[in-house]
């Protein structure tokens, strides 16, 4: 029986009509987790952690096979379009992904993704890696398809055979829609093709770090907040994983990631820990200014710093 069943019909049965009407209006910002760590309900999550002990399900895990980016897309919040090319390690990854498989109970969906992860020559591989260790998750290749007639045939099967799919981005450039999608029917892959890329979400970083931590988090929940591994760490978001790209690119200050700020997979055995990394603020989050949010047209970079930067450091 899944896990959450027993307490879903107890709670049926015992509770009147009206009173489930509101809390299934109320439940996702108080009974259950709902966001990319975990999409638990809380009393089941403490019931597994403190009684039954069972391990936790990562919710959504996001991997760069590469850091870099063959599009130049205004603001990137990977900051692959300023990024020096980089390349994940198999070895590493596989060593990695044996790590997860021993902590999580499971991982629901698997992100690979970078940067452009076609521009890896052993995109394959790592398809087939992250299947062999975890066979029922939802594996997504996603790319900004700009590369999608040159997959190779090796690329195609090793999706085909895992199930995996290939998601590609809808961005507002020319893109071959059809050859891929012709690619997919005749190797048996699943695409998905997603909305129209005309708008992306800005965030504007606050060097000065004179946000409240908890505020941003909580606003987070659906905009950048995404578990993401780098070098053997989880961190709660890219912007925080990969600060060093924008930090040494502009020679800014007062950004640093903390240990505090993720959270090692190889330094404790006790998954439960990690999961209180990525589902409570962690100090960076101070740097994200979301009274400035906003969305903005897709468009080309510019390379300056306030594409990112709330406000920029006089030159």
């Amino acid at each position: 029986m899944p896990r959450d069943s027993r307490v879903r019909r107890a709670v049926r049965r015992l509770t009147p009509a009206p009173v489930l009407r509101w809390m299934r209006a109320w439940a996702p910002d108080h009974l259950r987790y709902d966001g990319m760590a975990s999409r638990e309900y809380k009393l089941t999550y403490a019931w597994d952690r403190h009684v039954t002990h069972r391990r936790p399900v990562l919710h959504r895990l996001v991997v760069h096979i590469t850091d870099h980016c063959n599009l130049n897309c205004a603001g990137c919040t990977h900051f692959s379009n300023i990024s020096p090319a980089h390349f994940a390690d198999l070895g590493e990854f596989g060593r990695d992904m044996d790590r997860l498989r021993d902590l999580f109970e499971g991982i629901t969906e698997i992100y690979l993704l970078g940067g452009e992860p076609l521009l890896h020559p052993e995109v394959d591989r790592f398809v087939r890696v992250t299947r062999d260790r975890f066979p029922d998750a939802r594996i997504n290749l996603m790319t900004n398809g700009v590369l999608g007639d040159r997959m190779t045939d090796a690329t195609w099967t090793a999706l085909a055979e895992t199930g995996s799919y290939v998601v590609c981005d809808l961005y507002p450039v020319e893109l071959p829609v059809d050859a891929m999608n012709e690619a997919a029917a005749r190797f048996g892959a699943k695409i998905d093709w997603t909305e129209p890329r005309g708008e992306f979400f800005r965030l504007p970083i606050d060097p000065t770090g004179s946000k409240d931590a908890a505020d941003a988090f909580r606003r987070c929940r659906w905009v950048n907040n995404c578990p993401i591994l780098r070098d053997g760490r989880l961190y709660p978001c890219a912007y925080i994983a990969y600060i060093d790209v924008l930090k040494r690119r502009y020679d800014l200050e007062g950004l640093e990631a903390a240990d505090a700020d993720s959270v090692s997979i190889y330094d404790t055995d006790d998954p439960y820990a990690i999961m209180d990394v990525l589902l409570e603020p962690v100090p960076w989050c101070r740097h994200c200014d979301f009274d400035g949010l906003e969305m903005r047209p897709w468009a080309r970079s510019t390379r300056c710093a306030d594409e990112w930067i709330a406000t920029p450091p006089s030159a």
